[in-house]
């Protein structure tokens, strides 16, 4: 398959914007045993949970965090690792399992500025690019087709490339593409918007604004 492929932006954010709801915030201000707050505003939830949150020691506050969003998931023993780690380095991008990544990234950013920079300062990437197909066609662009698009134009020496080289080939499945990007969003005119981590792609990565590229499509 052939697409003419253009990058027209990219920039780093260390917040999603909306990933938290005004839901999410009245949870998280009863696990840390707040008060009612009111009718306050979103804005207004939010400072208060940094407030809330700040009350506890850090990798408390990190656990009991963990244990609300993922604690489904992971065990107790992984919560304790993971609030442990989230002090010394960035688990949104070196947490082995990378499912977890995206809601690492949101979990890091409520503490960082809760604690004033105390925990790692994590990055995401936001890429639009156009990709437009030689040929009209029924298929789908989803996120393996879009990093197999995005791959001839990223530097040979991108962590995404040298994990990920044969999926972006085509020479394996590319299961791991919907964890690598956290959030993928189809626009008009062939344009979509990519949102992953500042570890897999940045704008130091890429290495041309068009090309024309073939990618491999599974059967």
């Amino acid at each position: 398959m052939i697409y003419d492929v253009s990058l027209l932006d990219v920039t780093s954010i260390n917040e999603i914007e909306g990933r938290w709801s005004h839901d999410d915030y009245m949870a998280l201000l009863n696990v840390f045993e707040f008060g009612d707050p009111g009718e306050a505003t979103d804005q207004d939830l939010k400072e208060l949970l940094y407030m809330a949150i700040s009350d506890f020691e850090p990798q408390i506050a990190a656990a009991l965090i963990l244990q609300h969003q993922l604690g489904e998931e992971l065990n107790q023993g992984q919560i304790e690792q993971i609030s442990h780690d989230m002090l010394k380095e960035n688990v949104a991008e070196h947490y082995s399992d990378i499912s977890f990544h995206s809601r690492l990234f949101d979990i890091n950013e409520l503490l960082y500025k809760a604690y004033n920079g105390k925990f790692p300062h994590a990055k995401a990437s936001v890429i639009k690019v156009q990709l437009v197909p030689h040929h009209k066609t029924d298929m789908v662009v989803d996120e393996a087709i879009a990093l197999k698009c995005l791959a001839p134009i990223i530097n040979d020496h991108s962590v995404i490339k040298r994990l990920y080289n044969n999926q972006l080939a085509g020479k394996e499945e590319f299961v791991e593409a919907a964890a690598i990007i956290w959030y993928f969003k189809t626009l008009e005119n062939d344009e979509y918007e990519i949102i992953t981590s500042h570890y897999w792609i940045n704008d130091a990565a890429f290495t041309a604004l068009k090309k024309e590229v073939t990618i491999e499509i599974e059967d």
